[in-house]
């Protein structure tokens, strides 16, 4: 193996344990749902918003397909009120298209979603842009007690 391979290596896995310990103040986010790079991460504020990231413990739903020591960070999608709709496989909050139900997920226990209900009090629906992300699209709603901390972009590629 060159040095740079060996290189390469040890700092993929320097990465990858950033990522699996996720400190109490900053997170590497390798998931495809919200840009790849650092994010601090910060006390919840008493409102949450949406459009504010987030992170959350790996629902028990997923731990099959998602490691359960790696917590989830998600943009809140939709808060108390809104409409969340399941049309033609297309997930819809709040009238606005967040793509297709198709997820990379194939497990059984994951809940199949389906028709629409509004956002009730003390939950939020985490949802990303990104194809086949592991959002509220696969394991529904969200209580906001579950909820973390707050992520904000300190370096983002």
């Amino acid at each position: 193996m060159s040095t740079v391979a060996r290189w390469a290596s040890t700092i993929l896995g320097i990465l990858l344990l950033i990522a699996l310990v996720s400190l109490p103040w900053i997170r590497l986010n390798i998931s495809p749902s919200v840009p790849v790079g650092l994010y601090r991460l910060t006390t919840l504020p008493s409102i949450i918003t949406r459009g504010m990231l987030v992170v959350v413990p790996v629902p028990r739903s997923i731990q099959g397909i998602w490691p359960r020591l790696v917590p989830l960070l998600k943009p809140v999608a939709g808060i108390v009120g809104d409409e969340v709709c399941i049309r033609d496989g297309i997930f819809w909050i709040a009238s606005m298209n967040y793509g297709s139900m198709d997820t990379d997920s194939t497990a059984s226990d994951v809940p199949h979603l389906s028709g629409c209900w509004i956002i009730q009090p003390g939950t939020v629906i985490l949802a990303s842009h990104a194809p086949g992300s592991l959002d509220g699209r696969v394991f529904g709603p969200t209580a906001i007690a579950d909820l973390t901390a707050e992520a904000r972009p300190l370096w983002t590629w």
